[in-house]
């Protein structure tokens, strides 16, 4: 979801490389090819949606850049010929091409072009495009992860690497996504371009649920987050993270990214998990998560509201068919029922 708040600027550190990290960063250095395998990617006819968004089929290449993309390409790489061009499942907030390109020498390149547009509820694209190719530039060098960015086409379009693999969960899916947040979540800031603040779920729990009075008083007592403001993936669900036998190859869609209170990545993860994969899976990750940050979790249950009160908010919008959004409205209302009770509120009315 779009994490509100100022811009700040902050410091810089790589991913870690040490062979006593191999664990959380194995395969990060190994370069793939996004495939457009249909069975590679999620059903057409289906939407998957998570609390940051949606990922929709694009219906017909023509709706998807109003600038060509010979005509982007050439910009990248001149004399270069698009050889084959598709769209890929982008977004309600992204239009995402998937193109083949044979340059005048050289092998031929595979690549995304993604191109930012406005949504309700997120930030201007044009901010959304740039913030997030400056931070792909930064991540990339650090040895991240995330697909190489190749152009920024102002106002708002990223050409980019493609990764090969697979959004299905691995074997040990909740163990291995919260070592790849953890390891996020260890980016030293410096030299990251400035991004949001995200570290008080106060004013968006207020909005999302304006008629509890109940809700101050108790958001009050909530102690506020005083560590270092950490990098913020800000969409971290299972349809951003690619995999390929059993490693995680890419980190995707960082246009959310903030700085801030580590707890909203972990809790939009926790009630996206819940409703991909189950409520068991979502607690291991929280507790492999928490073991492996000693992160202080007496937050967790206001950005549990947070999340899943924003999902809940939004989903309509999503475009899932009726099976698909009474489900995850189900999961996502029983989150929510378990955050009021961790902080003594009592549950919706019209739960």
């Amino acid at each position: 979801m779009p994490l509100p708040g100022p811009c700040v600027v902050l410091r810089r550190r790589s991913w870690p490389r040490s062979a006593s990290e191999a664990a959380t960063s194995a395969g990060y250095r190994t370069r793939y090819t996004q495939s457009t395998d249909p069975e590679r990617q999620p059903p057409a006819r289906v939407t998957c949606s998570r609390a940051g968004g949606i990922i929709a089929a694009v219906s017909r290449v023509q709706d998807v850049l109003t600038v060509g993309p010979q005509e982007l390409i050439d910009r990248l790489l001149p004399g270069a010929r698009v050889t084959a061009c598709e769209p890929l499942t982008g977004g309600v907030s992204a239009e995402v091409l998937a193109v083949t390109v044979r340059p005048p020498s050289g092998p031929v390149e595979r690549l995304v072009i993604r191109r930012h547009r406005d949504i309700d509820g997120k930030t201007d694209r044009r901010d959304r495009a740039a913030r997030e190719h400056a931070l792909l530039v930064h991540l990339h060098a650090t040895g991240a992860p995330v697909p190489q960015p190749r152009l920024f086409v102002a106002p708002d379009t990223l050409i980019q690497e493609r990764i090969e693999g697979s959004t299905a969960l691995p074997d040990d899916a909740a163990k291995l996504m919260a070592q790849a947040l953890a390891t996020i979540h260890a980016t030293d800031p410096t030299g990251l371009p400035p991004l949001p603040v995200c570290d008080d779920p106060s004013a968006g729990i207020h909005k999302w649920l304006p008629e509890r009075a109940d809700l101050a008083a108790v958001l009050a007592g909530i102690e506020p987050y005083t560590g270092s403001p950490v990098l913020l993936h800000g969409d971290f669900w299972p349809g951003n993270l690619l995999w390929r036998d059993g490693r995680l190859a890419a980190v995707l869609d960082w246009e959310d990214a903030a700085i801030g209170d580590p707890l909203v990545d972990v809790a939009c993860a926790r009630v996206e998990i819940a409703c991909a994969a189950g409520d068991a899976m979502a607690e291991t990750f929280s507790r492999v998560y928490l073991e492996l940050t000693h992160a202080d979790d007496a937050r967790l249950p206001a950005w549990d509201l947070y999340v899943s009160s924003a999902a809940l908010h939004y989903m309509d919008a999503w475009g899932l068919a009726p099976d698909a959004l009474a489900a995850r409205k189900a999961t996502t209302r029983a989150r929510q029922a378990a955050a009021m009770a961790a902080l003594g509120l009592a549950p919706r009315s019209s739960d």
